[in-house]
């Protein structure tokens, strides 16, 4: 990445180095005391490739200022310099732009207010080369800027670079009054656009009407770490690149997004019972043996024993406390298969169990105050490394591990055989529904984020229900928070072919629209959602699971929501007291993850990629809206008031069924629910 225009200039391919360092998608250069080169280069990146034979040459770009019609049709393409691009993905938007300026920073989520600012381009695909004259970013004086601005504000070093290149001192003035004519007329549209999406969130007494807009700047920072190769990513393809916009246009239509979707195992099994004691029979482990041999537990146990390579005590102990609670967390997975083996074991007595020690043990045996079950399950652990080859090996045993090891196993186990005496009320306090399949999600969650799909999408999952069971009910019902557990999760493969809709000139026209590649999951889901203890207590409970089931909206995130089938589960949706609950829940398959409020807040987009490479449990999220302006009154609204927002990402912790287990119902009821908040301007889902 360029960062004077010098050093492109420079290069071995100073053309290409130059298109480059003017791009949509990379990297600002700055252009301080180098103003007439910046203008020349500018000019001459206005014609084709074939057209100029150099972006350095002076003759070319004074050639272009004399010419009156191609100045002209570079100064009107200013009217569409935006700071959010309304034309993504959909190109059919047409004569519209967003400009607004700075927006507050909100510490819990990530947005352009993080970001170098940037302004971009997009309206006439055959006018993308003569809207990099005025349009095209760079660094001036240690601020982001375009020609257009700079003109604005009648910088006089850019005065005189256009002198020099032979422009006169009337057309210099004339055109600055036309550009801040053009950049301060129609900052937001005056109307929604018709292929324009909009979004409804409760609002006061009514509902306001959301218009989602992509951000420049977040744009510009996530094709800059994919280049850095910082964090992971996937190509989203747009087949008109020149018409969404500049950067678009830049990368030839192939836009980089974050990529961070579950990684879920599905079982293929007979019984769980069967398949434990099938692995016991062929001599496999049964306990989950890459938990503890993976390169992170690696460098866990690594960091134990060379703790005294950090500075000072307060270093180590701070380093001490984080690897312990990895360490507790990588053997709680170990044990995770036998601890559902056990479950299953409970469940069904008449089972015969096939293990030898300490399996056998850790199945049958009392888990809390047992000293015999505990030196079984440490020696087995330090047997597995003993197996595994001689870097891991080394550990096995090792003096500064016996304790630390032996402490978490002690505490693990304690965990697992507390016995949950609770007494069992008939208050409800949740609406408990289990394996609900959703086919064809959207897993592109913003124009930014793919991977887990909206938590925005949930909460509207939440209010739909809450609206339909109300209309049933003839009462107020309260949704107050709500879990998310998904128990599968897989990619779906291919384009979707959109459906027919009618023409809103033509009313008895049918058209379908053209393809706009997006990415979606099927997902198989547990929701518990948090329900106000005082609107249900007057039914009889049978009828109201009728009724309850029967308000289950069809949709989730774009895609088709349907309860198991009769043969699969009678029982997936139940009313409960929270105890009860959580008897249930922490019984749920390994496999499965819950989608939690996470509470490391990423300063960066750069940091956001780091701490999902240190904590692989940590994954972004799309969180909410920013909203660019007030809510106001616009045509085509769906809702009496309107405004346009730009995505926000946050992060999101996804828990194991162990560690829910381990840390019991206390930490599941105030960590795990999600609610919607509105935050100074901000429609954020945070921690209920």
């Amino acid at each position: 990445m360029m960062k004077t225009l010098s050093e492109a200039v420079k290069s071995d391919e100073p053309d290409v180095a130059l298109r480059m360092a003017f791009a949509a998608y990379s990297g600002l250069v700055d252009v301080t005391g180098e103003e007439t080169l910046a203008l020349i280069v500018l000019l001459n990146l206005t014609l084709k490739r074939v057209e100029v034979e150099s972006l350095t040459s002076r003759s070319s770009a004074k050639a272009l200022l004399q010419d009156d019609d191609h100045v002209s049709s570079c100064l009107q393409e200013v009217r569409w310099l935006h700071s959010h691009n309304v034309k993504y993905p959909d190109t059919r938007v047409q004569a519209q732009r967003v400009l607004c300026g700075g927006l507050p920073v909100n510490g819990e989520v990530l947005g352009s207010a993080h970001c170098e600012r940037r302004l971009g381009w997009s309206h006439n695909s055959s006018m993308v080369n003569k809207a990099k004259l005025f349009c095209a970013g760079f660094i001036w004086e240690g601020a982001s800027t375009c020609l257009a601005e700079c003109v604005a504000h009648d910088q006089g070093v850019w005065r005189k670079a256009f002198r020099s290149l032979g422009v006169t001192k009337p057309q210099f003035d004339s055109w600055r009054e036309f550009i801040n004519q053009a950049m301060n007329t129609d900052r937001f549209p005056v109307d929604v656009s018709d292929y324009s999406k909009q979004v409804r969130f409760p609002w006061g007494n009514d509902y306001l009407a959301i218009t989602p807009v992509v951000s420049c700047a977040v744009q510009a920072q996530i094709q800059q770490l994919h280049t850095q190769r910082i964090g992971r990513f996937r190509t989203i393809t747009h087949g008109h690149p020149a018409s969404v916009g500049d950067l678009t246009s830049s990368k030839g239509g192939n836009v980089s997004v974050l990529n961070y979707p579950l990684f879920i195992s599905q079982y293929k099994r007979r019984t769980l019972s069967q398949s434990r004691a099938g692995k016991v029979a062929s001599g496999k482990p049964v306990f989950n043996v890459g938990a503890v041999l993976n390169k992170r537990f690696m460098g866990v146990l690594d960091g134990l024993t060379h703790l005294q390579k950090e500075l000072t005590l307060r270093q180590r102990r701070r380093h001490r406390v984080a690897l312990i609670r990895q360490l507790r967390r990588g053997l709680a997975d170990w044990l995770l298969p036998i601890m559902e083996w056990r479950d299953s074991v409970q469940n069904d007595a008449d089972n015969e169990i096939i293990a030898t020690e300490p399996e056998r043990s850790l199945l049958c045996a009392p888990l809390a105050d047992n000293p015999k079950l505990l030196r079984q399950v440490n020696q087995r652990f330090h047997e597995t490394l003993q197996s595994a080859g001689f870097s891991k090996s080394e550990y096995a045993y090792h003096p500064k591990l016996l304790e630390p090891v032996s402490n978490q196993l002690r505490w693990i186990l304690n965990g697992l055989g507390e016995k949950n005496d609770a007494e069992a009320t008939s208050s409800i306090d949740v609406i408990h529904l289990e394996n609900l399949r959703v086919f064809d999600a959207l897993s592109l969650a913003n124009p930014y984020l793919v991977g887990i799909p909206s938590l925005t999408a949930l909460w509207g999952f939440v209010h739909a229900y809450e609206r339909k069971l109300k209309s049933l009910l003839d009462q107020r019902v309260g949704f107050t928070g709500v879990a998310w557990h998904i128990r599968e999760y897989s990619a779906v493969s291919g384009l979707k072919l959109p459906g027919l809709t009618l023409e809103r000139k033509r009313s008895d026209h049918l058209k379908r629209t053209g393809i706009i590649e997006s990415t979606h999951c099927d997902v198989v889901m547990d929701l518990v959602i948090c329900v106000n203890p005082d609107c249900l207590a007057h039914e009889s409970r049978d009828e109201l699971v009728e009724l309850v089931k029967a308000a289950l909206p069809s949709r989730f995130a774009g895609g088709t929501l349907q309860p198991p089938s009769l043969y699969e589960s009678k029982s997936w949706c139940s009313l409960r007291s929270s105890q009860s609950l959580y008897q249930r829940i922490s019984r749920l398959p390994a496999a499965g993850r819950w989608i939690c409020p996470s509470v490391t807040t990423p300063k960066s987009f750069e940091g956001l990629c780091e701490l999902t490479e240190l904590d692989k449990d940590l994954k972004p999220v799309m969180v909410g809206y920013q909203l660019l302006e007030e809510p106001t009154e616009r045509p085509n609204s769906v809702s009496p008031a309107h405004a346009y927002a730009e995505p926000l990402i946050g992060l999101c912790d996804c828990k194991s069924p162990i560690d829910i287990r381990l840390k019991g119902e206390k930490y599941f009821n105030a960590t795990c629910f999600w609610k919607m908040d509105v935050v100074g301007g901000s429609i954020l889902m945070r921690r209920a």
